[in-house]
């Protein structure tokens, strides 16, 4: 009975081996197959596929599409076509280099730099509050619009006007001539045969349109002849009157007495005028509610020790250089030293003055008072030589060799302040 016991259970144990054999066979077969589906890399979005890589930053289709989105409208459509979006994309990368390269010299760190960039943030910040806010404004309604019409009338009055021809003669015998030829023969012949107005004679003497100012195109000022003209009517021949240029025959084509324009023909002027005066009135309206909401508390005394502060030596230097005549910027001059008799820029201010008088006013004698005071109060400074150079030279035609002498004083006074001590070392 033993061998079939021992039979029995090698069987079974052969059939454990094969199952186990088998399940490791269908494990390796199934990470085989993980492994394989692994490799296959997973299908990326078409607007995430890159289409250059700057550095390390890549450039995906959906950068160069957010950049077609935000153009206006009438621009997109060049970047339809295959040359249009090749040279964004172009533009794009070009960008990106220099902007790299920008942040590699350190370029974003500079303070001025940094204070545009802040500058240009709260401009954009507060540019598009206020304009969703003006949004709200309320519109000019037809009321508003007519009864501001109503109230101003005399504003939209048309004077009254003539439209008239002329023929101009030498001779009033000959004006009385062609005018009565005028009650009979063609007006355009006449004007050509008779006129001696050359501007005028062969368009048929046409002055166009006046009023009672009389301010013809052709003729100037002429009021007596306008006042003249008016008091004929329409298609009627009058004169011949007389101006400075000669006598004149008139014929009135076309006459209209003073009139008011209608209100549709300036409804959309009144409607702008309206909307910007509402547009200001809104804007205070909204200002002064959100400084309350805010809250603003001015400091009246720091304000005005502020305001009443006085200006450096520098801004006083700057303001004498730009004050226009001789006279002023001597006097501006004058000011600051009086104001900062020590200042850096002091010793420039008295070379300025003596400069001023010696090549603008022509003045010598002052000129050299005004040197000499450089030299006594601030011997050690730079332009002190260069006063001494203008005592001894200023009076001969040798033009000093340390100053860039321009037209106006401007060059003067910047190549004084700088280059001034090293010129008049020369001999």
């Amino acid at each position: 009975m033993t061998p079939r016991v021992v039979g029995f259970a090698g069987r079974g144990l052969v059939l454990a081996v094969a199952l186990l054999l088998a399940l490791v066979a269908s494990g390796t077969a199934a990470t085989a197959k993980k492994k394989s589906a692994a490799k296959k890399p997973a299908a990326v979005p078409e607007s995430l596929q890159v289409l250059a890589t700057v550095g390390k930053e890549p450039i995906r289709r959906v950068d160069v599409q957010r950049r077609i989105d935000v153009l206006p409208e009438q621009y997109r459509a060049n970047y339809s076509t295959p040359e249009g979006r090749q040279q964004l994309l172009d533009r794009l990368i070009e960008e990106r280099v220099w902007l790299q390269r920008a942040k590699q010299d350190g370029v974003p760190e500079r303070p001025i730099v940094k204070q545009q960039i802040e500058q240009q943030s709260r401009d954009l910040v507060v540019r598009t509050y206020l304009n969703e806010l003006m949004a709200e404004a309320p519109p000019v309604s037809d009321e508003q619009a007519r009864s501001y019409y109503d109230e101003h009338l005399s504003e939209y009055k048309l004077p009254a006007s003539i439209t008239l021809r002329h023929i101009q003669l030498k001779k009033e015998s000959d004006a009385k001539n062609v005018k009565n030829q005028a009650k009979t023969k063609d007006w355009t012949a006449l004007a050509k045969k008779w006129s001696t107005d050359t501007l005028t004679k062969n368009t048929g003497g046409s002055l166009g349109t006046v009023t009672l100012e009389g301010h013809f195109a052709v003729l100037g000022t002429q009021p007596a002849l306008a006042e003249s003209a008016f008091t004929l009517g329409k298609g009627a021949v009058g004169g011949p009157w007389k101006t400075d240029r000669g006598w004149h025959v008139i014929q009135v084509d076309d006459k209209r007495e003073e009139s008011v324009r209608e209100f549709d023909q300036v409804k959309q002027v009144i409607t702008r005028q309206l909307g910007s005066k509402n547009s200001q009135d809104y804007y205070r309206l909204q200002l002064e509610t959100a400084r309350r909401e805010v809250g603003v508390k001015p400091d009246s005394a720091a304000i005005r020790a502020w305001l009443s502060q006085k200006k450096t030596a520098r801004e006083m230097f700057n303001e004498a250089q730009a004050a226009g005549p001789p006279e002023a910027r001597i006097e501006a001059y004058r000011k600051l030293l009086v104001t900062y008799p020590t200042a850096d820029v002091s010793p420039q201010a008295q070379f300025m003055i003596g400069f001023i008088y010696s090549e603008e006013i022509k003045d010598y004698d002052k000129a050299e008072a005004e040197f000499r005071m450089l030299i006594q109060r601030w011997p050690k400074a730079e332009l002190a030589p260069s006063a001494q150079w203008m005592i001894e030279h200023m009076r001969t035609e040798e033009a000093p060799p340390f100053l860039d002498l321009s037209p106006d004083s401007t060059g003067a006074h910047n190549a004084a302040s700088g280059a001034a001590a090293k010129g008049a070392k020369k001999p």
